[in-house]
C-alpha cells in the first residue's frame, strides 16, 4: 500500500520496479546493474516485513511525483538500526527536486507513517549544519530542534504522543 501526498506518491518498491532502481539506487547519481538492484529490492521487501507496530526496522520507500509515478524521484524513510521504536528520518531527493517542497511533503508523510501506521512513539532527524534546505523540510513538516552535535549539526525530534495522526 505505497502512502500520497498532494503532489508525492511514496512508493513501497517491487520486482516491477526493478529499472527505476536501478537507474536512481543508491543515490550517488551513478546506474547500478540489475542483479544489484534486485538485491536492493530484496533488502527492501525484506525489511517491509520485519517493521510492524511500535517496531521499525528500515523503511525504505522510493518518492515518485503523483503526476508521473513510475519515475523515481529519490528515495526516504525511516532507519531504526539505532533505536527501532524511535528511527531516524532520512530524505535523499535527486538535485532536479530540491528545493520544491518535496522534502517537507516527504517529512509531513513519514510522521504519519510512523505514528499512525507504525504506533512508533517519536522519530529523530538531523542534517549539515548548512543544509538549510534539510533544516526548512523537517521543521515546516512538524520536527523540532532539540539539540546540535558538537559540530553544530541540528537535531530534531518528533514526538508521536503530542500530535494526532488519525
Amino acid at each position: 500500500m505505497d502512502h500520497r501526498t498532494d503532489r508525492l506518491i511514496l512508493h513501497y518498491v517491487t520486482e516491477g520496479d526493478l529499472p527505476e532502481v536501478a537507474r536512481t539506487w543508491p543515490s550517488d547519481h551513478r546506474p547500478i546493474s540489475l542483479p544489484e538492484a534486485q538485491g536492493a529490492i530484496s533488502y527492501m521487501r525484506g525489511n517491509y516485513l520485519k517493521n510492524t507496530a511500535g517496531c521499525m526496522i528500515h523503511l525504505c520507500l522510493a518518492v515518485c511525483d503523483a503526476e508521473n509515478p513510475q519515475a523515481i524521484m529519490g528515495w526516504c524513510g525511516l532507519d531504526g538500526s539505532k533505536n527501532h521504536t524511535e528511527p531516524e528520518i532520512f530524505i535523499l531527493l535527486d538535485e532536479e527536486y530540491r528545493n520544491k517542497g518535496y522534502g517537507t511533503q516527504c517529512v509531513k508523510e513519514l510522521l504519519r507513517i510512523a505514528a499512525g501506521v507504525y504506533s512508533l512513539s517519536g522519530v529523530h532527524g538531523g542534517c549539515a549544519k548548512d543544509n538549510l534546505a534539510s533544516r526548512r523540510a523537517m521543521e515546516k513538516g512538524g520536527m523540532i530542534q532539540y539539540g546540535t552535535e558538537e559540530n553544530g549539526d541540528p537535531l530534531f525530534r518528533f514526538s508521536a504522543k503530542e500530535e494526532d495522526h488519525s
